[in-house]
C-alpha cells in the first residue's frame, strides 16, 4: 500500500487510513504498553487503559478487546485521545507511534519539511551532533554531511531519534554515492542495536523490511549495502549479535545499562568492520556493516 501523507504537519496523527509504516509503528506502540503493563491478553490492556468502556451487559463483561486486538496487529490507527490515555499509564508509549522517524521514511513527506520540523523534535542529544557548533545556540545551521565520527556518535545512541536522524540525512545524500554508502551502513548498525532490545526485537524482520523499502530502496541496487537475502542476513547478523552477550556472565548482563550494552554492540561491529574477527568462525555481511 503506498503513502497517501502530502504536505501535512509532522506531528499530525492519521486516523482513518493506514500504510505499512503505520502498521509497525501501531504494534510497537501496543507491545510497548504490553511490556510497560506486564499484561499477557489484549482484554488486560483494555481495562487499564480504558476502564471507564468496561461494560457490564446480560450479566456479561463487554471491554475493547477486539480493538485492542487490532492494535496489536497494527489494523487499526487509535484516535490521538486514545494515544494520549495510554501515555498517562505507561510513560513514553507516544513516543513511539507518534516518533519523527515514521514520518521520516515516509518518502511522501518533503525533505524541507523534514528539516524544518522533524529535526526540532528529535533529542539534545542527537541535535548536537546534527548542528554545527554555535556559541550562542542561535540561527544555528545543520552540517552538510555526516563525519564518520557523527555516525559513530550516532550509532551508539542506538535510539528511534539517532535512527531518524540518519534517516532523514540519508535521504539527503541519495545522490553522493559515498555519502549514501556510509549512512546505510550506519543505519543498518544501528538498527540491529535497536533490535537487541524489547519492544523491537520482535519486530526485527518488520523493521528491515520497511527500511529496506522506504529507504534503502532509494539508491540504485547496484550501489545498495544490502543483497537479495538482506532478511536472512540481518536476523542472521542479529542473531550472531545477541550471542555476543550469552557469551557473557548472567551477572555481568545484569548490572550492565542499556548504554554500556551498545557500547559493546558498537565495538563489536567495528571489530567486524575490521575483518578483526574472534577466534570463531563469526561471519557477519560485513558489506552491509
Amino acid at each position: 500500500m503506498g503513502c497517501v501523507l502530502q504536505n501535512e504537519n509532522i506531528g499530525k496523527v492519521r486516523i482513518n487510513k493506514r500504510d505499512v509504516i503505520d502498521q509497525i509503528r501501531i504494534a510497537l506502540w501496543y507491545s510497548h504498553i504490553q511490556l510497560g503493563l506486564d499484561a499477557q491478553l489484549p482484554s488486560e490492556i483494555a481495562k487499564m487503559i480504558e476502564p471507564d468502556k468496561i461494560r457490564v451487559v446480560n450479566g456479561y463483561v463487554t471491554d475493547n478487546d477486539r480493538k485492542w486486538r487490532n492494535y496489536k496487529n497494527g489494523l487499526n490507527v487509535p484516535h490521538p485521545k486514545l494515544i494520549d490515555k495510554a501515555e498517562a499509564v505507561v510513560q513514553g508509549s507516544s513516543l513511539i507511534i507518534n516518533h519523527v522517524l515514521w514520518q521520516a521514511m515516509k518518502n511522501s513527506i518533503n525533505l524541507d519539511l523534514l528539516l524544518k520540523d522533524g529535526i526540532g523534535k528529535l533529542s539534545w542529544e542527537v541535535q548536537r551532533i546534527l548542528y554545527k557548533p554555535n556559541k550562542y545556540n542561535c540561527d544555528r545551521k545543520l552540517v552538510e554531511s555526516l563525519s564518520s565520527k557523527k555516525l559513530i556518535q550516532l550509532e551508539r545512541l542506538a535510539s528511534l531519534d539517532a535512527l531518524a536522524a540518519l534517516v532523514i540525512f540519508y535521504r539527503m545524500g541519495v545522490e553522493n554515492t559515498s555519502s549514501s554508502v556510509d549512512i546505510s551502513r550506519a543505519i543498518y548498525r544501528t538498527l540491529l542495536i535497536i533490535c537487541m532490545k524489547k519492544p523491537y526485537s520482535h519486530f526485527s524482520e518488520s523493521l528491515i523490511l520497511l527500511m529496506h523499502s522506504q529507504a534503502f530502496s532509494l539508491v540504485d541496487p547496484k550501489e545498495s549495502i544490502l543483497g537479495d537475502s538482506f532478511k536472512e542476513d540481518f536476523l542472521m547478523d542479529l542473531q550472531i549479535l545477541m550471542s555476543q552477550f550469552s557469551k557473557m556472565g548472567s551477572e555481568k548482563l545484569v548490572t550492565n545499562t542499556w548504554k554500556k550494552d551498545v557500547r559493546i554492540s558498537s565495538d563489536f561491529l567495528e571489530k567486524v568492520r575490521s575483518h578483526n574477527l574472534f577466534k570463531e568462525a563469526t561471519i557477519m555481511t560485513v558489506d552491509a556493516i
